[in-house]
């Protein structure tokens, strides 16, 4: 059991609302499915054992993750519409110490406890007997609410800012020059994610030369590019940038590599590199900007064409040694 998922507890305390309240009496096999559907709602394995006869000598039982161990617990449920006397708690312990299939019993009550009663479970059982009344079951099954994982909120939140930058971009290439040098890298993978390429970015604590890892199947072969991206405004990368690039793309052994920037690149970029047949190819801001074009033309298509992304992802670069990039 992991939890209830926040659409599903107002259904759960609903049926909360029905134990309690019914207009309609409750026989003992009302209540029963009642506590069942709620365990149920909360994502608990619930087994029916039955009022007369059953197997286990007990209402119902469920197996989860309570308290970060996984357990098997013993459920009696009392519709009575008076409070439940220590009697109730004595036979949920002896079931409980009768059983090794139980590591712990819960009682249910329609109309909670006596004092004396909770006296008693605290002194009979204690962390090994649970006692609900319907204001306590309200309780623990808003407790049971999956919380929203922080850096899946954080990725929802930034994934979707960086998909309206990109449509910014896109539709006023001059904000590019807005945008801080990490926003660039995230709005890059939104777009080839959009696209249709497996995008990764690298964590900028273990940069290991490259800051996405594309993916692209062609043929039934799994090709794999690495992307450099430079967002400067006060210089422009130079050859030791391409050559750190050209390095790390041979360790890797992959297709192919990219370096962009949106400043361009200096006129001494191939300074020292000798070797043209590497493949890393250059791509300046044009090329940022046609990305993110692509992309918001795809989202807004009433049809989605097959797009070439082998094609995409080189046209409107160059390669080591074309001598027509822009350069300062």
């Amino acid at each position: 059991m992991t939890g209830i998922t926040a659409d599903k507890i107002n259904a759960a305390l609903g049926l909360i609302d029905r134990f309690e309240n019914g207009e309609q009496p409750l026989t003992p096999q009302d209540a029963e499915q009642l506590v069942r559907r709620i365990l149920d709602a909360c994502g608990y394995d619930v087994t029916q054992s039955g009022f007369v006869g059953g197997d286990q000598g007990v209402d119902c039982y469920f197996s989860g993750l309570i308290d970060g161990k996984n357990q098997t617990v013993a459920v009696e449920v009392r519709v009575g519409r008076r409070p439940a006397d220590i009697k109730s708690v004595q036979q949920a312990f002896a079931v409980k110490n009768q059983s090794p299939n139980f590591d712990r019993a819960m009682v249910i009550s329609r109309a909670g406890f006596l004092a004396e009663t909770l006296r008693e479970a605290e002194s009979l059982g204690l962390g090994e007997i649970d006692l609900f009344g319907p204001a306590a079951l309200r309780n623990w099954v808003t407790k049971q609410v999956i919380p929203e994982d922080v850096t899946a909120s954080y990725e929802r939140i930034v994934g979707g800012a960086m998909k309206s930058l990109a449509d910014l971009v896109a539709r006023n290439p001059q904000a590019l020059a807005k945008l801080q040098w990490w926003e660039v890298e995230a709005v890059l993978r939104e777009a080839f994610e959009g696209m249709g390429f497996g995008a990764t970015k690298t964590r900028s604590s273990k940069d290991g030369g490259f800051d996405l890892e594309l993916t692209i199947s062609e043929g039934g072969k799994r090709r794999v590019f690495l992307v450099e991206v430079k967002h400067w405004t006060d210089q422009r990368p130079g050859s030791g940038h391409l050559k750190k690039l050209i390095k790390v793309t041979l360790s890797k052994e992959v297709e192919g590599s990219f370096l962009l920037s949106s400043s361009g690149f200096t006129k001494t970029v191939y300074s020292g590199i000798t070797e043209i047949s590497v493949p890393v190819r250059l791509g300046a801001g044009e090329k940022i900007v046609a990305l993110c074009r692509t992309y918001y033309r795809l989202k807004n298509q009433l049809w989605r064409e097959d797009l070439n992304l082998h094609r995409e992802l080189f046209a409107g670069t160059w390669a080591i040694g074309d001598q027509t990039h822009r350069t300062a």
